[in-house]
């Protein structure tokens, strides 16, 4: 078999996508049989805004805001995310420098968490700081949507 000039190029442009392949695929693995370190519930809720106001929106964990979830920056937290509504739900990891494909924003491209399913994320946080779980929803007119 002989290999032309093309083709040797074509297969060394592949060369650095190698090395890290057995890696992603055992951090993939690790993933969907490790326990979470978190689980999050998604669903409406009423919410005491002030005396004789209260509105129905969107909690994590039964309260609005959310609970508070402390990682360490650096070390990977896997967490699973249960949508009890009827819309599919984004949660955005404000200010995490994470990949796209967790980081809970649309426009970005994560995969939303279906109506009545689950999703589970895994990621090393980054950077240390307070930072805030949201919603990242297009609510439109129904102010009921997004946190």
């Amino acid at each position: 078999m002989t290999i032309d000039r093309r083709s040797l190029l074509k297969f060394a442009a592949l060369a650095p996508l190698i090395g890290p392949a057995p890696r992603l695929a055992r951090a993939i693995g690790e993933s969907i049989n490790a326990k979470a370190d978190y689980s999050l519930r998604i669903a409406t809720g009423l919410v005491e805004l002030a005396s004789d106001h209260i509105v129905s929106t969107t909690l994590y964990d039964g309260q609005f805001p959310g609970p508070l979830l402390r990682f360490t920056e650096g070390k990977r937290v896997i967490i699973d995310i249960h949508n009890d509504t009827d819309t599919p739900e984004l949660a955005h990891w404000h200010g995490q420098m994470i990949p796209s494909e967790v980081d809970g924003a649309s426009e970005e491209g994560t995969p939303f968490v279906p109506a009545h399913g689950m999703r589970r994320i895994a990621f090393v946080p980054k950077p240390a700081g307070f930072r805030f779980l949201h919603s990242h929803v297009f609510a439109g007119a129904d102010l009921a949507r997004g946190t």
